[in-house]
């Protein structure tokens, strides 16, 4: 007699193809966005801070959409300015639980205009892109 084995459902983690180096700006410009048909986790990012010198500054947005085809609202805000510190140079984003998107935006208010290093992670549902 065969047993029968129900597989839960399971989330497959990966690297984001929109992991990559960005020319900052001084308008917003989005670096990361995702939605998928179901729930899924937005697994979070780090972002490499550690070229910027006195004088400059970066804003990082993270909005997100809580209904298919709504707006975008704010989730968080950070500022960043000068240097940063030996031992903290990059930006940790914690995990987002998602549907109708998730969307990271930089801007670069002052200083010489930088080029950043971004790495972004999500987790599907199996069987899905």
């Amino acid at each position: 007699m065969a047993t029968a084995y129900i597989s839960p459902p399971m989330l497959r983690l990966k690297r984001s193809g929109q992991s990559a180096s960005y020319a900052m700006a001084a308008a917003w410009t989005v670096i990361y966005t995702e939605s998928c048909p179901m729930a899924y986790l937005f697994s979070g990012a780090v972002i490499d801070l550690s070229t910027m010198a006195a004088g400059d500054t970066i804003d990082i947005r993270i909005r997100k959409q809580l209904v298919g085809g709504g707006g975008w609202i704010a989730h968080d805000l950070m500022n960043y300015v000068g240097a940063m510190p030996a031992g903290h140079q990059t930006v940790h984003i914690l995990p987002i639980p998602d549907v109708w998107g998730v969307e990271i935006a930089m801007r670069q208010t002052a200083g010489i205009l930088r080029t950043i290093d971004a790495e972004f992670y999500d987790a599907k549902r199996i069987g899905l892109q």
